[in-house]
């Protein structure tokens, strides 16, 4: 049976500005994020988020319609070069499709909107069409849900309980930190592999466990962004049958234990898992060079009785955020901030639960207590 390698998409940060806010929700995209490597290690990306969030992440912000809705997408480009939000699958008009030869750039300093009516449910991606190789590995790319009121994959289909979006992508380190000596793009190794901006011990988090109560039916929404070919291992326990492919639904569903994803393919497969069930959805990525597997990732799927305390994955936060002199935490030991660009600020105990800011640049800021999850903070004037 065929597995596929799952793969951590760690999270990018910028420095925070002040945009003005279109009507809601507004994208922007950025050059100067950073994604955090499974090991802690922060790595250059350019990548997507939302203005009020002020922060890009890899992959972007997973964006959610509904069948029927009129969508207003709008985006602003402060970044140094022209990007787009290319609808991937999607049955836009040609103006609003982000492939800039048949519609149009967004330059530095302007903003557009992409207007379109979800009119087909199914799982789609979105990504920048812009010097496209570059930029897609990157970090400049996410996944797109539309979904039916009624819980249905679409008219007269099967019914479900929950969405689980399983957006997989890889890089390549030295691109990130080289992007303009990266050419040509077929020499491209991708060496990290990811999974919604999660990889290796992070899928094992709470928060990043597929959690079912028996008897429940689960849409896994699979995308790939990757530069390798997917192969996705389903135990039989889960009892996987798959309905979707490519945003349409398929003439016969067909049960599945083994699942090959091309880049830019998208499936929908439904699981409903035996009952105190605890296992693993095998992900191998494998090297479209080379044809062999370059790595396994494991996405667990876990019945909620067996789950642990989710406290031990809740981001340690603190109080006010933002903050111009002083964030407060729980006490603490082994603390350790980063800031936007990856560097090292703060590294130390905070018995007393007080972080003092006062001297700091203003921007956005990266802190862990441990080896727990990490969580930002803002620093303003």
């Amino acid at each position: 049976m065929k597995r596929i390698p799952i793969i951590l998409l760690a999270w990018g940060l910028i420095t925070s500005n002040a945009w003005s806010q279109m009507p809601p929700p507004q994208m922007f995209s950025e050059m100067d994020g950073f994604h955090f490597l499974a090991d802690g290690t922060p790595l250059p990306i350019w990548g997507y988020g939302w203005v009020t969030d002020g922060y890009i992440t890899l992959p972007g912000p997973l964006l959610t319609y509904t069948e029927g809705e009129q969508v207003d997408l709008n985006f602003t480009n402060p970044s140094p070069e022209s990007h787009t939000i290319h609808l991937h699958g999607l049955d836009v008009d040609q103006a609003n499709d982000g492939v800039p030869t048949t519609s149009f750039f967004v330059v530095t300093g302007q903003s557009t909107t992409y207007s379109f009516i979800a009119d087909r449910p199914g799982t789609f991606l979105y990504h920048c069409h812009v010097t496209t190789t570059l930029h897609l590995t990157m970090g400049m790319y996410g996944m797109i849900l539309v979904t039916r009121p009624d819980m249905t994959l679409f008219e007269g289909g099967p019914s479900y309980t929950e969405d689980v979006p399983l957006l997989f992508s890889d890089l390549e380190i030295a691109t990130n930190l080289d992007p303009v000596g990266s050419f040509p793009f077929h020499t491209i190794r991708p060496d990290v592999f990811m999974v919604n901006g999660r990889a290796d011990n992070q899928l094992e988090l709470a928060s990043q466990i597929v959690s079912y109560e028996p008897g429940q039916t689960l849409a896994l929404r699979l995308g790939s962004m990757a530069y390798s070919r997917m192969m996705c291992a389903f135990p039989p326990e889960l009892h996987a049958v798959c309905h979707m492919s490519d945003g349409r639904a398929i003439p016969e569903p067909f049960e599945v234990d083994s699942l090959e994803i091309y880049p830019g393919e998208r499936f929908t497969v439904l699981i409903t898992p035996d009952a105190g069930w605890n296992g693993t959805i095998a992900a191998d990525y494998w090297n479209m060079a080379d044809g062999f597997v370059e790595d396994t990732q494991f996405i667990r799927v876990r019945d909620a009785a067996l789950d642990i305390d989710e406290s031990t994955a809740t981001p340690w936060s603190g109080y006010p955020n933002p903050t111009q002199s002083i964030i407060q935490y729980p006490p603490a030991l082994d603390v350790t901030v980063w800031d936007a660009w990856g560097r090292e600020v703060f590294h130390g105990d905070l018995l007393d639960g007080q972080l003092h800011v006062s001297d700091w640049s203003v921007g956005t800021y990266v802190v862990r207590a441990g080896e727990g999850p990490i969580s930002r903070f803002v620093v303003v004037d």
